[in-house]
């Protein structure tokens, strides 16, 4: 049923002459074809192209490793860059890390970044694409370490650093090979490199700028501490896993000063014991408070059995009386406020310790009552810090014990033997110990659990800058804009960002201390004295030369020292200037690229803001907000105009990828094919492009097999139906064989205005970054509107026509404009196939002989013209007839068996009449639609209707009356004899073709 009221459908079979059409005992027509025959098939126009359609496996690699080659895919950028046009494009890289093999993440990030900076080249925009890498940090030197079994620690930092750099130098190599073979386009002769002079000298200065204006200071709080890495983390450091298993304990606290009002209501005859839950039991040696809620309800209850009487909050009374397995009796139920003035005694030092008020006890979680180690926790420290307590750590880098504790305590290590150790030493004071499964944070560069530790860092001061970074932010589009959220809560929920290092490997903060007050020392001078020293030597020079040297002249050195070791600025994610750095300690120039990632290149040459950020979601708190932070100081707005984000790589499952459950997609075996060919296929690297852009925006953009399996069938696809119009087009010059518009068909005329529609859907795909949606239309393009529709209503004129007739190059026309346009429209996502079908398609070469690539010939806009819904209205009734008429057939008939009659209403009949001027026709645009052998559009109804024949009636919508017409179809076995070289019934003898074929082959006859 069609969508304005399909036919109420007549059928009946009726026995009747047709005056109309038919003469009296007319010879048979139901004569099948000889399929057989091929006398006149060297007549015909088929299709003619060296364009292989071949994707066996290994075949896609190799041709696309020859088109690189021919097609200059490695001089691109270069001349891009030189082209005389107006509009610039900035997408700054993100850089990866220098740490280890490329992998599907990469691809990721990669492609989205070139199928991006590709659609902007084509559009005649000046792309500014420099590719670049963090080259220091952590992530190096644990890499450069992790063989070594132990043996680092008795390296010198110049020796790790030296290695470090050699890694990660070898390292970048193979990661930029890899990216020129999946074919993204950059700077490549020219990347920026986090650990050349020259960047790290122009990080000192911006990291200076900074420090001037007062939002970096250093502090003694608690930092996450990785005792793997031995160093310092910020929170975009971490990772968490969620099935950590933890020593959860439940232990009690001498109460030992009670209120009076608690001490008459409850009594002296029994002990009161004060509840505290932990995770962390190895902190409780280091508890200087327990902190309450003064808003909170807490309960003092009876243990029948022991007659000790704990404190707790309300709501953990039936959990307890399920742990002490035996009957609770209550005694007394106190707002938290009364509990001001009471202390306890710590049951390891025997110190009398007080209960504190803090908000940051939350009803419901635990005992309501919180344990408080100042050094080991941000609330502990911050409670302490407001009531005096003391705040020293006790806990050195590793993790172990080194002071303030008993002796067999002293030297236990947390994560190794300091918990059970704990928890011996408290003895009958615990009233429960077991293993406790919950989340909690990683190292995620070693993968072990870290701590909190108090100790005295560079941070940050992200509180005092917050006003400023959210205004700027507001002027930032990000997609999808659903993150923007995201963006704004980690920018609110982070006080601070700890910025220094503990490691080696790293740009050194230049900050002399003093030999005896411990003070910092950091000057104009000192700073470009240092500056002017990096540019000579490299940062090196901060291990290599004496403190002499690396102060400026009339400093007293005997006052001041370096802090060789010291600690390294995670001024982590600052991508748009570098890595910061800091005297005596190490600036951090690793991780989540801060100052040490951002490119500089961006803040001199485009007023400090590029067009686009592009990486995954993880970077909303990395370097999306540590770039936002710091340009906001240094430039006074966002490095950015627009956030773009994307998924993370996982498995068909949606599992995370890992080798010990062996579910890694290696790229390189995606593209090449693994040592078992028949196991491991070869796609070639367009069918990894086609799944990055299938997949974008997904959270999770799965990859497999079986899903690289499907993208290559879907590929293939498009490349048949390319394959046909190329071969369409074997003989066709768009300098004189293009049809003007005016004259094309009717048909052909429809199929440029669905051209035209659906470049102007992919366009504002590409505008938008819905590069999901760009396969979505040209997928309904290609399996649709192109292949099921036109090839297969247009083939009986392109093959049978006269090669010459203005109807086969109309159609000529039609393909040609296909071909162009589609192909820029695929080009960003899949350059190699592109520049394929560019180097077969003539009308390329011969309008653009100085083209060596279809970039260069650029983006092919659908013309003005093609934008026709009147021709496209004017085919809906004719649809709609169509498929009247496929439901009556059944898929068992083939409509060339048949011909159709038409008469209608006045408005449907000067229709029909537009696109059909004969009363009979075989290659009007109305039978190429039907598919009949002819379709006839009578004045009026004939006299007699046929025997034999199928009547068709219903109604239709006329678009440009806007009113319901009536329509009959007479669909009768076809009239005429069957052509032997068209193969439709068109013939007026059965002994040679008919007079179309015949005129198509009037030069060459012979039989």
């Amino acid at each position: 049923m069609n969508r304005v009221g399909r036919s109420k459908q007549l059928l009946s079979f009726q026995r009747v002459l047709s005056l109309h059409i038919r003469q009296k005992n007319s010879i048979p027509n139901n004569e099948k074809p000889n399929t057989k025959s091929k006398r006149y098939s060297n007549t015909l126009n088929l299709p003619q192209t060296s364009f292989p359609l071949s994707m066996k496996n290994g075949t896609a690699a190799q041709r696309e490793l020859e088109i690189q080659k021919t097609n200059g895919f490695q001089s691109l950028y270069q001349w891009q860059r030189e082209q005389n046009w107006d509009k610039e494009f900035v997408l700054h890289d993100g850089p990866p890390y220098a740490n280890g093999k490329p992998h599907v993440g990469h691809v990721v990030n990669k492609v989205l970044k070139d199928i991006m900076n590709r659609y902007k080249v084509l559009k005649k925009h000046k792309v500014h694409y420099v590719p670049g890498w963090d080259c220091h940090g952590m992530p190096i030197e644990m890499k450069t370490i992790a063989n070594m079994s132990g043996g680092h620690q008795t390296l010198q930092p110049l020796e790790i650093r030296a290695k470090a750099k050699q890694f990660a130098e070898k390292v970048l190599e193979e990661q930029k090979l890899s990216f020129q073979r999946w074919g993204v386009m950059g700077d490549w002769n020219n990347p920026y490199k986090t650990l050349t002079p020259d960047y790290e000298a122009r990080q000192l200065e911006v990291f200076y700028q900074i420090f001037e204006k007062g939002y970096i200071y250093r502090n003694y709080m608690p930092v996450y501490w990785s005792p793997s890495s031995q160093s310092a983390l910020a929170e975009a450091e971490l990772e968490y896993k969620s099935n950590h298993v933890s020593k959860s304990t439940l232990v009690k606290f001498l109460v030992t000063n009670q209120t009076d009002h608690l001490r008459l209501t409850i009594g002296n005859h029994s002990p009161v014991y004060a509840l505290v839950w932990t995770t962390t039991p190895w902190t409780l040696p280091f508890n200087q408070a327990i902190c309450y809620n003064p808003k909170v309800k807490y309960m003092f209850v009876r243990d029948e059995t022991s007659q000790d009487v704990y404190l707790c909050e309300d709501q953990f009374t039936d959990k307890l009386a399920s742990i002490l397995s035996g009957p609770l009796t209550p005694l007394l139920a106190v707002e938290g406020f009364t509990l001001h003035g009471v202390d306890y005694q710590h049951p390891l030092t025997k110190a009398e310790l007080p209960f504190l008020p803090s908000s940051h006890v939350t009803s419901g979680k635990g005992t309501g009552l919180v344990h408080t180690a100042p050094a080991h926790g941000h609330d502990d420290f911050n409670v302490a810090v407001a009531h005096g307590l003391k705040t020293e750590c006790h806990v050195d880098e590793r993790g172990t014990y080194i002071s303030g504790v008993d002796s067999d305590l002293l030297g236990k290590t947390v994560g190794v033997d300091a918990d059970d150790a704990v928890i011996a030493a408290l003895g009958p004071h615990v009233i429960k110990a077991e293993d406790f499964t919950h989340s909690y944070p990683y190292d995620w560069r070693t993968k072990q659990p870290v701590i909190i530790r108090a100790s005295k860092q560079w941070f940050f001061d992200v509180k005092a800058l917050k006003r400023v970074a959210l205004e700027c932010l507001s002027k930032v589009k990000i997609t999808p804009p659903n993150s923007e959220n995201g963006m704004v809560a980690e920018l609110m929920s982070r006080p601070y960002w700890c910025i220094s290092r503990q490691r080696s490997w790293g740009v050194p903060i230049p900050i002399f201390y003093h030999k005896f007050s411990g003070e910092p020392l950091i000057t104009r001078e000192t700073m470009d004295h240092v500056i002017s020293l990096v540019c000579l030597h490299g940062s090196d020079c901060w291990w290599r030369l004496p403190v002499e040297e690396l102060l400026p002249n009339h400093e007293c050195v005997w006052v001041w020292e370096c802090v060789w070791v010291g600690e390294c600025v995670w001024v982590g994610e600052c991508v748009w200037v570098g890595e910061c750095v800091w005297v005596g300690e190490c600036v951090w120039v690793g991780e989540c690229v801060w100052v040490d990632g951002e490119c500089v290149w961006v803040g001199e040459y485009y007023g400090g803001q590029a067009d686009v950020y592009l990486e995954g979601i993880d970077q909303f708190k990395g370097w999306f907000q540590t770039s936002l932070l710091t340009s906001v100081v240094v430039n006074g707005k966002a490095p950015y105009r627009h956030l773009i984000t994307h998924g993370f790589a996982t498995d068909e499952q949606g599992r995370k990828m890992s080798k010990s459950v062996g579910n890694v997609v290696n790229p390189a075996e995606v593209i090449n094919g693994g040592q078992n060919k028949n196991e491991s296929r070869s796609y070639g690297v367009d069918i990894l492009r086609w799944w990055v852009a299938h997949s974008h925006q997904h959270q999770h953009i799965m990859v497999g097999p079986s899903l690289l399996q499907q993208l290559q069938e879907d590929v293939f696809k498009v490349r048949r139906c390319i394959r046909h119009l190329l071969g369409n087009l074997f003989d066709f010059d768009p300098k004189s064989h293009i049809v003007p518009y005016s004259r094309l068909t009717t048909l052909d005329k429809y199929m440029l205005h669905i051209l035209y529609t659906t470049m102007q859907q992919i366009e504002d795909a590409y505008e938008n970054v819905n590069y999901y949606k760009v396969i979505q239309h040209l997928e309904k393009f290609f399996y649709s509107d192109l292949s099921s529709f036109y090839i297969s209503n247009t083939k009986d004129r392109c093959y049978c026509d006269a090669a010459n007739s203005e109807s086969r190059r109309s159609s000529q026309t039609v393909q040609y404009y296909v071909t162009k346009s589609i192909t820029s429209a695929f080009a960003p996502i899949v350059p190699h196939l592109a520049e394929e079908i560019y180097r077969h398609l003539t009308g390329f070469q011969l309008q653009n002989s100085e083209s060596d690539s279809v970039f260069k010939h650029g983006w092919c806009p659908p013309q003005a013209e093609w934008d026709n819904p009147e021709v496209a209205c004017n085919l809906m009734p004719v649809f709609d007839m169509k498929r009247s008429l496929t439901d009556v057939l059944g898929p068992t008939e083939n409509p060339i068996d048949f011909d159709v009659l038409i008469y209608s209403s006045p408005e449907l009949h000067d229709l029909l009449r537009a696109m059909q001027p004969e009363i009979t026709s075989a290659t009007s645009s109305l039978c190429e639609i039907f598919q009949t052998s002819q379709v006839s559009v009578l004045d009026s109804p004939p006299p007699v209707i046929p025997d034999d024949t199928l009547i068709v009636q219903g109604t239709t919508l006329v678009h440009q009356t806007g009113m319901e017409v009536d329509y009959k179809m007479i669909v009768a076995p076809a009239l005429l004899h069957i052509c032997e070289r068209c193969r439709r019934y068109t013939a007026q003898h059965a002994s040679s073709p008919c007079e179309r074929c015949l005129n198509a082959v009037a030069r060459d006859w012979s039989v």
